[in-house]
């Protein structure tokens, strides 16, 4: 398939953003990211933010001054909302599970959280150091938190070698009930069936059907399934090596994407990424 698109096919492009590590850097967006991903909007495309970010750590990281998205897929494809973060489609943990998980790692070094919808809490803090990727939280006991509707249990792991550990680990002990995906330091479970692929791809189908091309960029190993469901699948020049693997091509920021999707073939009319 020719992936540009014809002097006739007005469907919207689609850019399909990563956060942490792709667009969002020590918890902000650079002004020349923010300044492309308004040149993208403004000339008619479709903008989705594709993150394992809860509801809370997006609102907080995307501000006003940035360009409103269409669309966001949040807690790692278990929550999609609208450009207001208002959501459109929920699935939750199994309530059993976090126990389990708090059981499994309370003596581990690391910092374990829990997100409701709306909030994100720190159950305990072994690694005596936080993330920005998580921002900000309330303190919460792992009693209460067990009682709350769950769409992420976040672990900050800052220790590589524990942090493979655990993975195995968790794997087992989730089983079928979610899904643990890696993203740089954290290790996210997320509700059974939530990737960032499968969100994209049911956003795809039920809200936007009749969309052109779809560029996707991330940079680590919770996007790769995002990156499956692209058209033209962009890596940062950082990634991790299966990230690379999995892309057509790395670029070194969003906005070298950006300006050479407009300028290729004309505001709003991006053609391949070569």
């Amino acid at each position: 398939m020719d992936p540009r698109l014809s002097a006739t096919d007005r469907r919207p492009a689609v850019l399909v953003c990563d956060l942490d590590g792709t667009i969002v850097f020590d918890g902000e967006v650079p002004s020349t990211d923010a300044a492309a991903l308004q040149a993208w909007t403004a000339a008619g495309n479709l903008l989705v933010l594709d993150t394992g970010k809860s509801v809370d750590a997006t609102r907080r990281v995307w501000t006003s001054a940035l360009p409103r998205p269409d669309y966001v897929i949040a807690f790692t494809g278990a929550v999609i909302t609208d450009g207001d973060l208002v959501p459109l489609s929920v699935r939750s943990h199994d309530p059993a599970l976090f126990p389990e998980v708090f059981r499994t790692v309370r003596d581990e070094v690391l910092a374990l959280y829990a997100s409701t919808l709306e909030r994100d809490y720190e159950v305990l803090n072994r690694a005596g150091i936080h993330s920005m990727i998580l921002p900000a939280f309330e303190p919460a006991d792992a009693e209460w938190v067990a009682g709350q509707e769950l769409f992420g249990i976040p672990l900050f792991v800052p220790g590589d070698a524990d942090r493979a550990r655990l993975a195995a680990t968790l794997t087992d002990l989730v089983g079928d009930r979610g899904v643990l995906h890696r993203n740089q330091t954290f290790l996210d479970i997320v509700p059974a069936g939530a990737t960032k692929g499968l969100g994209l791809r049911r956003l795809l189908a039920d809200l936007v059907p009749d969309h052109g091309p779809v560029w996707t960029i991330g940079d680590s190993w919770n996007d790769l399934s995002m990156h499956a469901e692209a058209d033209h699948p962009i890596a940062l020049r950082h990634s991790p090596a299966e990230v690379l693997a999995a892309c057509e091509t790395a670029v070194g920021s969003a906005h070298e994407l950006i300006d050479r999707l407009l300028t290729a073939t004309g505001p709003g009319r991006p053609g391949p990424a070569t």
